[in-house]
């Protein structure tokens, strides 16, 4: 289980999430500050595609960064998230790696590179 507590490094600073909820497979954890707020989300399922015999886990992190409204300028959403599906069946630590090396690649070079429609 994650902690109660969770730390997002945001442009060099510690923001440091409580969790506000958590059902089944998932939970919450929220920050606020004066001009802005941080929302994370873990989301764990599994489904059975149509016509499939395999099992798929699908695991989701999101989270959600939203600038308040001032007089002059409106409110202003950002997001980011991923999502890691395996088969039930696979090893532990065969999707492990494939997943870590994703997550490697979502480096600030290439989070830039994307951020200026590179391809």
């Amino acid at each position: 289980m994650f902690a109660d507590q969770l730390t997002v490094t945001v442009n060099a600073v510690a923001k440091v999430l409580n969790r506000i909820n958590q059902d089944k497979y998932g939970s919450e954890y929220f920050l606020r500050e004066s001009t802005q707020e941080f929302r994370l989300k873990i989301r764990n399922s599994s489904s059975k595609p149509a016509g499939s015999l395999q099992t798929i886990d699908r695991h989701n992190f999101e989270l959600t960064n939203t600038v308040y409204a001032t007089s002059t300028v409106p409110a202003i959403v950002r997001r980011a998230y991923s999502v890691y599906e395996n088969s039930r069946s696979d090893t532990a630590a065969d999707p492990l790696n494939v997943f870590v090396g994703f997550a490697g690649f979502n480096s600030s070079a290439n989070i830039q590179k994307a951020l200026n429609y590179e391809s």
